[in-house]
């Protein structure tokens, strides 16, 4: 007899009828044969195309930069106003889909592919050019600090986008906006641009991480090379900087690993009745915390077992564990990327349409800017596996593509720790079961259904 039953549609839901399992035994296949592959490359053989090749001459853009970040102060200032006078509603309101459709997920992704954008749009270097250009600091930072309170702020910064109540509502993010922009400030007028925008203000030192990744890198010359290759020249990083590179990656991880019906069934909900955001403050805040911990521990280990082995068993010299840590650090950053598009990608469709469409009336008074006005929002291309299957071997795409990019950066930077191939093979061992492993996570957070 008929009887009642419960469904959960979500944007996964086309997702989950397709051959995933196939897809993710693929994309594994694909990390291992290119592990293999890599390990018979000798120690410097990839020295020969990760290094810039010179395109053309480069050029001087004197303070343009400053002067477009004079204007993105004033548009700042502009959102801010939207933000606490406009629609209520986060999806009308042109402040949160700014700053989390347009800043977060797209910028993130623009700025390690196309150039460095954050350069030029950041809201502080501008105005600190024109107000203290060539001043002394008055105070002296701390050297001892170093970056590290940039990576807390940052850790404090994914707490409030993952665990907070409403990290959308325009009220509540223009006011949190407005109180980092003038600590940041301060901290820039106190002790310099310079050296808070190095070592405290994490958004400037995530950019100028990921922005290394980007193949065409413009200074005195032009030059092109392989993903990741100006990204040589910071390792190794100083540690703060490294486990920044590692909570990246655990961050954007652990995103996607709290919608699943696995995670909430860990924490006692039920998927199919989500109770709200402020059912799980406190779970979401600590499984981030222990997440980062447990994978930073896990890649130390990786380390230090191939350290360990690559002397037990090969010829290496006795390495020390933090040098070769803070060296491999930097290879995280492609893996964390492509992580970042493929979580975001399907959100970002949809809201890219939303950001248009509060562009065109941001103050909900029926305004028709640039004919955005009466543009309508779909999801259209979510109730067909025509327009699925595409966006689900993209985002599966840039997962692999990711670890295989790492796994070639990895192969390079044990070049400067092991000489012979039989070091080389043995110190990357654990850290490359680990990238196995870490391929089909990621691979099962894409496919597995979600409900929160």
């Amino acid at each position: 007899m008929p009887t009642q039953v419960l469904a959960h549609p979500a944007e996964q839901a086309l997702v989950l009828l397709l051959p995933t399992e196939l897809y993710t035994f693929g994309g594994t296949l694909a990390v291992l044969a290119s592990i293999i592959l890599i390990s018979i490359v000798p120690g410097q053989g990839l020295g020969r195309i990760y290094r810039g090749f010179r395109i053309a001459k480069g050029f001087d853009i004197g303070v343009a930069p400053h002067l477009t970040s004079l204007v993105s102060t004033i548009l700042f200032f502009a959102l801010l106003y939207v933000g606490i006078h406009g629609p209520n509603d986060p999806q009308s309101n042109l402040l949160p889909q700014v700053i989390w459709t347009g800043w977060w997920v797209g910028l993130f992704v623009l700025q390690a592919v196309i150039g460095d954008f954050w350069r030029w749009i950041n809201p502080w270097s501008g105005l600190c050019w024109l107000l203290f250009n060539g001043d002394a600091p008055l105070l002296r930072y701390p050297a001892r600090l170093g970056a590290w309170p940039a990576f807390g702020i940052f850790m404090l910064f994914q707490i409030f986008l993952l665990a907070d109540i409403a990290p959308s509502d325009p009220n509540r993010l223009a006011t949190l906006a407005f109180l980092y922009w003038l600590f940041t400030f301060a901290g820039m007028a106190f002790f310099g641009p310079a050296i808070w925008t190095q070592n405290v203000e994490c958004f400037s030192v995530l950019f100028r991480l990921i922005t290394s990744l980007r193949p065409v890198h413009c200074g005195k010359d032009i030059r092109i090379g392989m993903p990741g290759w100006a990204s040589f020249e910071l390792a190794p990083l100083d540690m703060a900087r490294a486990l920044f590179c590692l909570s990246i990656l655990v961050s954007g991880s652990f995103d996607g690993l709290r919608e699943t019906f696995w995670w909430l069934g860990q924490i006692g909900i039920n998927p199919l009745e989500f109770p709200g955001r402020s059912a799980v403050v406190w779970s979401s805040t600590i499984g981030l915390i222990l997440a980062n911990i447990i994978v930073i521990c896990i890649y130390a280990a990786c380390v230090q077992g191939g350290i360990f082995i690559a002397r037990r068993f090969g010829t290496l010299t006795p390495a020390p564990f933090a040098p070769a840590f803070r060296t491999y650090a930097i290879t995280i950053l492609p893996i964390a990327l492509g992580y970042h598009f493929a979580h975001y990608f399907v959100s970002f469709l949809v809201q890219i349409q939303y950001l248009a469409a509060t562009l065109g009336d941001p103050l909900a008074r029926g305004w028709n800017l640039f004919g955005l006005g009466g543009l309508r929002v779909t999801t259209g291309f979510l109730n067909s596996t025509e327009t699925v299957k595409p966006i689900l071997l993209m985002n599966m795409a840039a997962v692999v593509i990711s670890h295989i990019i790492s796994i070639a950066m990895t192969h390079h930077l044990s070049g400067r720790i092991a000489k012979t191939r039989r070091d080389l093979i043995l110190i990357q061992l654990f850290l490359s079961i680990l990238m196995i492993l870490y391929t089909i996570f990621g691979l099962w957070l894409l496919s597995t259904p979600r409900g929160a």
